[in-house]
């Protein structure tokens, strides 16, 4: 009895063994002939990426970020960027990046498969062969046009899902796929990226910027520079003010003096300094000075102005001879 329990474990090893063996063979083909597709096409191939399924949380890659992405290609068609991968044993999932993101999402899936189980999602309706999901329903009815209904009659039946995610769009289709199923879905999922370049752009504003570095502090914002001025010199800041000029006011001419006040001072001012105090400069100074003549200034001719006279006062309009008067 021992003997044949220890047999059918024997034999159910070497049938875990062989299907080991055969899904690891059908993964390395299945590698080489994704990686042989990619070299054809010009795109870049990459055995396997940690990072990548953390990327996006709806629809097919819900709470998928665990997994591994493997066999991944990255390449350029239609003018966008895609990433086509294997997310382990799950789906090959095709993802092609806008310029613009939006914070609308949209999904499209098949009748036959289960809704989504996002709260955000809300139904819209059919449309097509597929049904219509989306986080804001008046801007999706507005996007589901014409244009939309014959995209969705001509998606590949294989592609059971298609939503939106920000910047990306997305698409999922059966691992078990052949190169020919990843053109078809790379070029489906790059025709509703097109159409989805009518949603509103992302608003939100705490969205992180493309110039700062996250490992970076952030500058000193121009704020933090104003107590700098409050700690001005205190003479800077009690400098006296020259009187503001009021503009329009009329301002009165400047009168000047008579020229008989304009005279020099008399010869009793004119007096030089006494001569202890010229004592004080030097010999050698006061040897030049002696030598230098003086000049003086010449006197001006006196000005005699006439006794007042007893005549009667002339007109005020008419100006009196030595008076000055403003220019109007």
């Amino acid at each position: 009895m021992t003997g044949m329990w220890f047999g059918l474990a024997l034999v159910a090893l070497a049938g875990a063994g062989a299907l080991l063996y055969v899904d690891r063979t059908r993964r390395d083909q299945s590698g080489r002939v994704r990686q042989i597709w990619a070299k054809a096409q010009g795109y870049t191939y990459t055995g396997a990426d940690d990072q990548l399924a953390g990327e996006w949380h709806r629809a097919a890659m819900a709470k998928q970020d665990y997994l591994t992405a493997t066999d991944v290609v990255r390449g350029t068609r239609r003018g966008e960027q895609f990433v086509l991968f294997d997310l382990e044993e799950t789906a090959t999932i095709v993802a092609v990046r806008r310029e613009v993101g939006s914070d609308v999402d949209i999904d499209l899936r098949l009748k036959s498969t289960a809704p989504p189980k996002d709260g955000d999602l809300n139904l819209l309706g059919a449309i097509g062969p597929r049904v219509v999901f989306a986080t804001d329903l008046e801007i999706a009815r507005r996007v589901c046009d014409q244009r939309m209904v014959a995209f969705t009659e001509s998606v590949p039946p294989a592609i059971s899902m298609l939503w939106s995610e920000g910047r990306w769009t997305l698409g999922s289709l059966p691992v078990s796929s052949t190169g020919r199923d990843w053109d078809a879905a790379i070029e489906a999922v790059a025709r509703l990226s097109g159409i989805l370049h009518v949603l509103p752009p992302v608003t939100d504003p705490r969205e992180l910027e493309v110039d700062h570095d996250p490992t970076r502090p952030r500058p000193r914002s121009d704020k933090s520079d104003a107590p700098l001025n409050r700690e001005a010199p205190q003479a800077v800041r009690s400098a006296p003010q020259a009187p503001p000029v009021v503009r329009g006011a009329q301002q009165t001419p400047r009168r000047e003096a008579p020229e008989s006040q304009r005279r020099e001072a008399p010869e009793s001012q004119r007096r030089e300094a006494p001569e202890s105090q010229r004592r004080e400069a030097p010999e050698s100074q006061r040897r030049e000075e002696s030598d230098v003549p003086r000049r003086t200034a010449p006197e001006l001719p006196r000005r005699e102005f006439p006794a007042p006279s007893t005549t009667p006062k002339p007109n005020p309009g008419t100006p009196r001879s030595g008076t000055v008067r403003p220019v109007d």
